[in-house]
């Protein structure tokens, strides 16, 4: 069986350019294939070339069997046209589906986009592996835990499939199927990707946290499961010594869980003399933890904070506080680490205009190197959609817009339009990144050939954002 994997291309803007990760979900996925005796392919649309006639080509090409296609809200139409494509090449093969969103609403995504064959819901290695052996073998699909697919005109739900309790069942991420040269941008912004030649890493999988807005809980559940720090550090060595990694940019939801393991990790990365970066959350760190982690390499640790404002912080459920907020950030610029905070605009209907201003007080008082505010996105199968159902504040589903900048919402808040939320975000922004203060911080940053290059490459990309871009 030759079985193919796709990362359709994502709407990007100017923020979004030079920051392109590895397709690490897709590469696990692969690996999952080759390790049941399949031979797997993986197109990465999001660095290679990409048109209609470059994908029927290679479709030809290829010929493949079976086609997995993982998508997000915002590229979900993309990836079905993608499917569309393929399947006139090749007419006889079959597309599945994968991410978050077709795992949030299986059937309506089948009955939405007939080109899909099946969604993979939730957590894909598994399902997949026996999707392919299935279909290999030409035996029905029904019965398959974790599959949306298609009987006749009938769409079929199956239960879903238990999480692996053992992370380590599976084979690292193939690597080796992926172009490494056409990775050039930063994973990780604030670090020049010239000097931190990175790859991204998982030690663990999911969140049990109850934040509203979070889709991970659509594919993972409230459940996290670690991978043993021997395994993890494997990994490294493994990127280490076939693809010259020497940065690593570590993707869990939050990386500070179980502070005896934490520690392990970072007495094997600081062996290796490597440096990382990673994200966590300010209720999860204390001044012993973070310093310990620059010690063994870490450059950069960023905080998911959200609002300035308690009484939003409780309704996002994010259980945390701003005292905790202040001591996280007051540490972590201590250790001499990159700091970066991530703010919401509309994370819940009720926030008003005194929130947001409390917003933008916090983001002073805590003096982040970098800041982000994402527009709050009702994503399929988050609280955060079904509150904003039940007030009527969604207008349509054009699952293209669903995205956190570069478009304008096609829902509202109670107290925001679409068009009040771009530019209650853009203000934000502008605050921030146009301050004095920011602006002699990053010149000081620059005072070198190779910060030069990169803060004035990042501040273009900043001011084309702000000033040039615009939003349908």
């Amino acid at each position: 069986m030759r079985v193919l994997h796709v990362r359709p291309p994502k709407i990007m803007g100017a923020l979004e350019e030079s920051m392109v990760q590895h397709p690490v979900n897709l590469l696990y996925l692969a690996a999952a294939a080759r390790q049941a005796g399949q031979e797997p392919f993986v197109w990465d649309f999001e660095v290679e070339p990409f048109s209609e006639k470059i994908v029927k080509d290679r479709a030809r090409e290829v010929s493949p069997h079976l086609v997995g296609i993982t998508c997000l809200t915002c590229n979900v139409k993309m990836g079905a046209r993608i499917a569309r494509w393929i399947k006139e090449e090749t007419p006889d093969v079959f597309v599945a589906v994968g991410g978050p969103h077709g795992s949030a609403i299986p059937e309506k995504t089948l009955r939405e986009f007939p080109d899909f064959d099946a969604v993979i819901i939730g957590e894909g290695e598994r399902t997949w592996a026996e999707l392919a052996d299935k279909l290999e073998k030409g035996v029905t699909l029904d019965g398959t835990p974790g599959l949306a697919h298609r009987r006749g005109e009938e769409i079929v739900v199956e239960e879903r499939r238990p999480l692996m309790r053992d992370l380590e069942e599976l084979p690292f991420p193939a690597r080796d199927l992926i172009d490494h040269s056409l990775y050039r941008g930063a994973s990780s912004p604030g670090l020049d990707a010239t000097y931190y030649r990175s790859t991204e890493l998982f030690s663990s999988r999911g969140c049990p946290e109850r934040c509203i807005f979070c889709a991970s809980k659509v594919t993972f559940g409230r459940t996290v499961r670690f991978r043993s720090p021997e395994n993890f550090l494997a990994e490294v060595d493994e990127c280490m010594e076939r693809w010259g990694y020497r940065h690593f940019t570590i993707e869990d939801d939050t990386f500070t869980y179980r502070p005896g393991r934490l520690a392990k990790i970072c007495r094997g990365l600081k062996e290796r003399g490597v440096s990382w970066d990673c994200d966590t959350r300010v209720n999860l760190v204390s001044r012993e933890m973070l310093f310990m982690m620059a010690e063994s390499g870490c450059q950069k640790v960023a905080f998911g904070v959200e609002s300035g404002s308690p009484e939003i912080l409780a309704k996002l459920k994010k259980d945390i506080n701003l005292e905790q907020v202040r001591k996280a950030f007051k540490w972590a610029q201590q250790a001499g680490l990159i700091t970066t905070a991530f703010f919401i605009i509309g994370g819940h209907p009720s926030e008003n205009f005194e929130d947001v201003e409390m917003s933008a007080e916090l983001i002073k008082e805590i003096d982040p190197d970098l800041m982000a505010v994402a527009i709050g996105v009702p994503f399929p199968g988050t609280e955060l959609e079904r509150l904003m159902k039940e007030r009527r504040l969604v207008f349509s589903e054009q699952w293209e817009k669903y995205t956190h900048i570069h478009s304008r919402p096609c829902w509202r808040t109670e107290h925001f339009s679409p068009r009040d939320l771009v530019k209650l975000q853009n203000d934000l922004f502008r605050r921030f990144f146009l301050r004095p203060h920011f602006i002699a911080k990053t010149m000081k940053k620059a005072m070198s050939i190779r910060g030069v290059r990169y803060y004035a490459y990042s501040s273009w990309q900043i001011l084309r954002y702000l000033f040039l871009e615009k939003r349908n």
